[in-house]
């Protein structure tokens, strides 16, 4: 296998790649037992209200908006390799915190929310030079088909994580389950270290900018761009209304609809197999559609997968018409997520790449802290269940907004034409 970017040929021959793809691998299995885990944690070991919960979503979530910036900043401003190894390792040793502290008896809330601060700052930095890295490792025409690749690799990974950790919380308990999560960090930064392409000094500017200087100008060079702007605020809405849901979900599988540890892995394993679907579909799809056509399609059915979730009760007949709405759902998420990851990935220019996904990510997932303080309130004032129901009608919210932007006439995907169509029989996340 050669270690170059590739212009033609299968991406799996190319080792870097590979390596870059394994360790996506790894994290997302390990974050997936922790996603089981975690919860039962919160809501069951420590007996969690549907407000601290909530608080709990928030310590989460807050990172993205506070760090954002000054992640892209650095990413721009130095190599983003060692960023990402390093990431990886702070990730790992804050969460091997929470099962030491189960196994001295200090186990809290409190330890959770420092953790939960730790681990997703960490995953701020690594993640922001991790995906940036990406257009440094291949030719702009390959990302749609990379990201296409890290898609199917995500969702695969998060079922086979949530399987796993369904079976290994029932086995060990949720808090040593998490062990399963340091171990896959550990296992990523070796793999990202073992990279060989090199990465290109990036380009500083003529005259001494400073961090601030830099991350301003990344800020103005996403609202000023014709392109990526109507992507972030569609992301920017479709993110807000899914952390809203996502902060009473478990809650509500796990009290009301009286859901297992086993169960709620299967059925996070199930849904993550959506966004295999939707990887593999995504690339095919928006050849032969175009990606507003793909885009707008995907937003469009988002409502329709959350009313199982709504309309049955316990069961096992429930738990499966909840899983094929997961399925779906996680489906549409990770085919139009691709899509409009690649386009403002092709667009951008090398030089602002950092900036340009923080920017995004500051200004998009800067709504779920936000979100999550909104859900615990309502949930706590009007019930899980009128929850989640003024949620479902809010995901129309998103589909909106790309439709009313100039995103709809989009045809193909920039920089992609030297892509050849696929062949008719042939047949895409975050």
């Amino acid at each position: 296998m050669s270690s170059a970017p590739v212009g033609e040929g299968s991406l799996w021959g190319h080792r870097d790649f590979v390596r870059y793809w394994s360790a996506n691998v790894v994290d997302l299995v390990g974050s997936g037992v922790t996603s089981v885990a975690l919860p039962m944690i919160a809501v069951v070991a420590l007996h969690v209200s549907v407000w601290e919960a909530s608080l709990l979503a928030f310590a989460e979530r807050l990172p993205p908006l506070l760090f954002s910036l000054p992640a892209g900043a650095l990413a721009d401003r130095y190599r983003k390799r060692p960023t990402m190894i390093a990431a990886t390792l702070v990730s790992g040793a804050a969460l091997a915190m929470v099962p030491l502290a189960d196994s001295t008896g200090r186990l809290s809330l409190e330890l959770l929310f420092a953790v939960a601060l730790i681990d997703s700052t960490a995953i701020v930095f690594g993640s922001t030079a991790r995906i940036s890295y990406l257009p440094s490792l291949l030719p702009r025409q390959r990302l749609l088909e990379a990201n296409a690749h890290a898609g199917a690799v995500a969702s695969l990974a998060d079922s086979a994580g949530a399987q796993l950790g369904g079976s290994v919380v029932a086995v060990l308990g949720a808090a040593r389950a998490i062990y399963f999560d340091v171990a896959s960090y550990l296992a990523c930064a070796l793999l990202l270290g073992s990279i060989r392409t090199p990465e290109a000094a990036p380009e500083r500017p003529a005259k001494t900018a400073t961090l601030r200087d830099e991350m301003k100008e990344g800020v103005l060079y996403v609202v000023r761009h014709p392109t990526i702007r109507p992507l972030l605020l569609t992301g920017t809405a479709f993110t807000a209304v899914f952390a809203f849901l996502t902060t009473v979900w478990s809650v509500y599988l796990l009290r009301e609809l009286h859901y297992s540890a086993t169960a709620l892995g299967v059925l996070l394993s199930v849904a993550a197999l959506g966004g295999v679907a939707g990887a593999l579909a995504v690339r095919p799809l928006v050849t032969r559609y175009g990606p507003a056509r793909v885009m707008l399609t995907a937003l469009a059915v988002l409502p329709i997968t959350e009313l199982p979730l709504l309309l049955v009760g316990p069961g096992r007949a429930g738990q499966v018409a909840i899983a094929a709405g997961m399925f779906a759902q996680l489906a549409a998420s990770t085919a139009q997520g691709s899509t409009q990851r690649s386009i403002r990935q092709a667009v951008c220019d090398r030089g602002m790449q950092g900036r340009m996904l923080a920017t995004g990510q500051w200004i998009t997932y800067g709504t779920r802290p936000l979100a999550a303080l909104l859900a615990g309130a309502a949930g706590a004032w009007l019930g899980l269940w009128n929850t989640l129901a003024i949620g479902t009608a809010a995901l129309a919210i998103p589909f909106l907004v790309l439709l009313a932007s100039s995103i709809r006439t989009l045809h193909r995907v920039p920089g992609a034409s030297s892509v050849p169509r696929p062949p008719a029989p042939e047949g895409e996340p975050a």
